[in-house]
């Protein structure tokens, strides 16, 4: 008789004893947590300003982005390459992109030196691969021109900050005139 009633007091505690353990780990569990909000709302609560002072510091550099653009025709030529043996000709009209302030500038320097541009886009054109005269978005010519144009006009390749915002070359797809 002594070793039933053993058996169900026995029984009896350890499911209580199971529950009093998920209680102290839930208990703990739920400590952690809530120090864990307090650490990250104070810390929040202390400084407020630092998530201020990064947007407005990203805001500031959007800014010149968001004035007037003035697009200037730079070239309107039919250029040629014979890289592949065959002469073809492209027709290609150039467009560069600068801030409204700045157009007046630009158009100066691309009247004052028209001819030597077209000089140096003819030949960038001439040693170009035929497989980059055939990308559609022209990247590896627009950043060319891009290069050029920036040490032409405001003495290096990578200024910190250019006054060229961006080139535009619209291009046909080149013809064959002779083998």
């Amino acid at each position: 008789m002594a070793t039933t009633q053993n058996s169900i007091t026995n029984d009896q505690t350890a499911p209580q004893r199971r529950g009093g353990h998920f209680k102290t780990i839930a208990l703990a569990a739920g400590l952690l947590i809530a120090e864990a909000a307090l650490f990250v709302g104070g810390f929040m609560y202390l400084t407020p300003d630092a998530g201020t002072a990064d947007m407005a510091e990203v805001m500031s550099e959007e800014t010149p982005m968001l004035s007037r653009i003035s697009e200037i025709k730079l070239v309107e030529e039919k250029m040629t390459n014979d890289r592949l043996g065959a002469v073809y000709v492209y027709p290609v009209e150039v467009y560069v992109h600068v801030p409204e302030d700045h157009a007046l500038w630009l158009s100066d320097l691309v009247g004052q030196f028209q001819h030597e541009i077209r000089a140096e886009m003819a030949t960038l054109w001439r040693q170009a691969d035929p497989a980059v005269l055939q990308d559609p978005r022209m990247k590896v010519m627009t950043d060319r021109i891009e290069t050029l144009l920036r040490k032409r006009f405001e003495g290096e390749a990578k200024p910190e900050v250019s006054r060229i915002v961006k080139v535009v070359i619209v291009s046909g797809t080149g013809f064959r005139i002779r083998s």
